[in-house]
């Protein structure tokens, strides 16, 4: 326990906005280790040119790196709407990372509520946002014409 403690003690959020160099190329990695079944905004990987593109456009309404000590592990969004999303690099999945840039995310903003839109097939996603609190709210259907 006090292992998970220390890790998530160290853990930092780091603008992405403040730190254009590093981000893109993380992102962009993130992306590719991204499950399709967990995708709901990206039918085809973006090339490395749309990447930097959406970035560039300052999508969120925050959006910040996610550091644990020296190193760069994930990324975490709020959206204007209150929406969160997260993705941790594989390497780092499992071991706290994800619900502790969750929580420093929300005692950051300190909005009344929050919302995350997850695959309904994203089992993992759906797992970690019930066990921070999360309730079903919705379910979205789409037709592709």
């Amino acid at each position: 326990m006090r292992r998970a403690q220390s890790r998530q003690s160290s853990l930092t959020l780091v603008s992405i906005y403040r730190l254009p160099k590093r981000a893109p190329q993380l992102l962009y990695t993130l992306l590719q280790e991204r499950e399709p079944r967990a995708n709901i905004s990206h039918r085809a990987m973006p090339s490395w040119k749309q990447h930097c593109k959406f970035i560039a456009r300052r999508p969120y309404f925050a959006w910040y790196l996610i550091k644990l000590g020296k190193d760069y592990v994930g990324a975490v969004y709020l959206t204007s709407m209150n929406e969160i999303g997260i993705a941790v690099l594989k390497q780092w999945r499992k071991r706290g990372v994800g619900p502790a840039a969750i929580h420093l995310l929300m005692r950051k903003h300190g909005r009344r509520h929050y919302l995350a839109n997850i695959n309904p097939r994203n089992e993992q996603s759906i797992r970690l946002f019930r066990r921070l609190g999360f309730r079903i709210i919705q379910q979205t259907y789409e037709l592709r014409a």
